[in-house]
């Protein structure tokens, strides 16, 4: 009995306490509630490029300049122009004047400060001319003036003239070429009293070698002495020409006029249509001619050359000896320019 009395006081007692502690102690002070929500992934919209659109804009979004618009641009309402060039020359000696060339607009306003590209003939690699290129700025007149260096080559060729660019560029070359400008550059041989000898085979009709008394190469013979040519003659030596070896022709021709030739000129003269009967009842022949030139010092090759001659006659048989005429002054102006 007493150990439940005991035990019951001593609840109590607990209770009175736990009842007074709660009262004395001091309340606590409400603390802010924070909702946390659940964050809800959605799906996503996938964004669209806005499209750009410009209007009046001297900027283009969708183009950019070429090489070919800025050359287009550059050389609009550009007009080239020869003002002088001088006389042909001789090989060895400078020309007696320069060439001068002018720049402006189409109303006749001169263009300073272009750059111009001036391409002209400077030497030769195996007997065809090879270009150079000079840039020259044009002045407050818009001209510029070129000086060549005395040439050492003979040509007839021509100097050409256009706005510098990257000609390289096959659509920036069509452009160039639509506004060039060129004149004649013609360089005279400086050969006339140097001797020489002429060799030619000619074809007949058929097509076959006519192995002796080239007729078309007396007629070059005397072509070229009515034009000045002195100590030079014909020479047989068909066989090696037929090879088309130059080695072989150079060989031959060496052995056979030693040193009394400073160059050999050979080739051959070939039906380049047969003699046809026209509508007029005319007759018509054209005969084509290819000759090479060497250097008999040292073999090298001077010059190649290709001429035709187209001839109309009454009679038939006067075609071809009227066509071998005139191949023979054909060729001998491309000789005057080339050896």
């Amino acid at each position: 009995m007493k150990k439940s009395l005991s035990v019951t006081l001593s609840i109590a007692t607990s209770v009175a306490f736990f009842i007074t502690s709660c009262a004395s102690a001091p309340k606590d002070q409400p603390q802010p509630q924070i909702e946390q929500t659940e964050e809800i992934e959605r799906p996503k919209t996938p964004q669209v490029p806005r499209k750009l659109n410009v209007v009046n804009s001297s900027i283009s979004a969708q183009k950019e300049e070429t090489e070919e618009s800025i050359y287009a641009k550059k050389i609009e309402g550009i007009r080239l122009s020869v003002v002088s060039s001088p006389k042909e020359t001789t090989k060895g000696k400078a020309f007696s004047s320069p060439f001068v060339f002018k720049a402006e607009k189409t109303d006749g306003t001169p263009v300073a400060g272009l750059e111009l590209s001036i391409s002209f003939p400077e030497t030769k690699i195996n007997g065809q001319p090879t270009y150079s290129l000079a840039n020259l700025t044009t002045n407050s007149s818009g001209t510029v003036i070129f000086v060549p260096a005395t040439p050492a080559f003979s040509f007839n060729s021509k100097i050409s003239v256009y706005p510098s660019g990257d000609v390289t560029n096959a659509e920036i070359a069509k452009l160039a070429e639509k506004v060039s400008v060129s004149a004649p550059y013609k360089v005279k041989t400086n050969l006339y009293a140097s001797g020489g000898t002429v060799a030619i085979v000619d074809f007949n009709a058929s097509g076959k070698p006519i192995l002796s008394n080239s007729v078309s190469s007396s007629n070059l013979l005397m072509a070229l002495m009515r034009s000045g040519f002195v100590r030079i003659g014909n020479a047989d030596f068909s066989n090696a020409i037929l090879t088309d070896d130059i080695p072989t022709v150079y060989k031959t021709a060496s052995n056979l006029v030693g040193s009394n030739s400073a160059y050999l000129i050979f080739g051959k003269v070939k039906y380049l249509t047969p003699i046809e009967k026209n509508a007029d009842q005319k007759y018509t022949l054209t005969l084509e001619g290819n000759l090479t030139c060497l250097d008999m010092k040292t073999g090298s090759i001077l010059c190649e050359l290709h001429s035709t001659a187209t001839v109309t006659e009454d009679k038939d048989w006067n075609c071809l000896n009227s066509a071998r005429k005139l191949l023979a002054e054909n060729l001998a102006h491309e000789i005057i320019y080339g050896l």
